[in-house]
């Protein structure tokens, strides 16, 4: 298992639990949270507040661990052999330093979900005493946040599908937005103009006082495939970039990586929550400069998938 930290939320879903040491102390053996969907496809954790042992056969850890899962769900209708292949990444919320420990595959390897494996996580994903002691930061007034990201990964087997991957040039791959008199805004989302990066037209989508899950909290700001709807039936683009807010310091500016698929469901990709508003319109940290704001997007790597001809 490999361990690191970042400080953005995770993109697809948070579970709260408040009082976990009634849980604990209950012994509950398990806690199913309600379905969410990520990467086309609907999901569910699975959290074991007193650890789990699938084998049966390793008594002397029972209660020792916490043990967390991700389902694959609604599967009925999928076709016969049908395959899913995933990166899962779990999170837990660190009170004390305000950022996410996450917890992924130490070799990088993606999981394959299938009819006969619909479950995949951590038998220990973190130790009861770890858990439990203050310095962690994990619980806090004792309530604790786990999350999940689960990206899809195609498996490209069949020979009518193409699969391209490109690096765009440095000199070719960014694009800077200025929004002039900032202040003066009054629509709720803004538009760029279209740019091309490759052969993909994109837009930045931005609101200024924050979409509807944190309005009047933060910016929310986003990449996104320009006139999405004209584009052929089972269109894909990835791309990896950095969402950036540009300040008189570059040493001062916002900076977020991130990758994500394209598609007719989900045409843009970015963050709710990218800076919150209290902190983009204080002076000390020059993100305004004369009532200017200027955002900034960076494709370092993209792919597009097509029909052969």
């Amino acid at each position: 298992m490999f361990i690191s930290y970042r400080k953005h939320e995770p993109a697809h879903y948070m579970l709260k639990i408040e009082s976990f040491s009634i849980l604990s102390e209950a012994e509950t053996w398990k806690i199913e949270s309600d379905v969410f969907e990520a990467s086309g496809h609907k999901w569910r954790l699975d959290l074991y507040p007193n650890g789990n042992d699938p084998n049966g056969n390793d008594e002397e850890n029972e209660g020792s661990y916490i043990s967390l899962y991700v389902v694959i769900c609604d599967t009925e209708g999928y076709s016969n052999g049908w395959e899913v292949c995933v990166d899962v990444c779990f999170f837990v919320y660190d009170h004390l330093h305000d950022n996410y420990a996450t917890f992924q595959d130490a070799n990088g390897h993606r999981t394959r979900f299938h009819e006969n494996k619909t479950t995949w996580g951590f038998d220990k994903l973190i130790s009861l005493e770890s858990f439990m002691e203050g310095k962690s930061g994990y619980l806090f007034k004792d309530s604790c946040v786990f999350g999940a990201e689960v990206f899809v990964v195609p498996e490209f087997t069949q020979l009518d599908r193409c699969l391209t991957m490109t690096k765009p040039p440095t000199t070719m791959n960014t694009y800077t937005w200025k929004i002039n008199t900032f202040s003066s805004v009054t629509e709720d989302v803004l538009y760029s103009d279209v740019f091309k990066v490759g052969k993909v037209k994109w837009k930045l989508i931005l609101y200024p006082e924050g979409n509807i899950l944190c309005k009047g909290t933060h910016l929310s700001l986003y990449l996104g495939v320009h006139d999405a709807a004209s584009l052929t039936d089972g269109w894909k683009v990835y791309a990896k970039f950095k969402l950036r807010l540009l300040s008189l310091d570059i040493e001062d500016d916002i900076e977020i990586e991130t990758d994500a698929w394209f598609c007719n469901s989900v045409n843009d990709w970015g963050f709710h929550g990218f800076i919150p508003l209290c902190q983009l319109y204080d002076s000390e940290n020059d993100f305004l400069m004369n009532d200017n704001l200027t955002v900034e997007v960076e494709i370092e790597v993209m792919g597009t998938l097509r029909y052969f001809l």
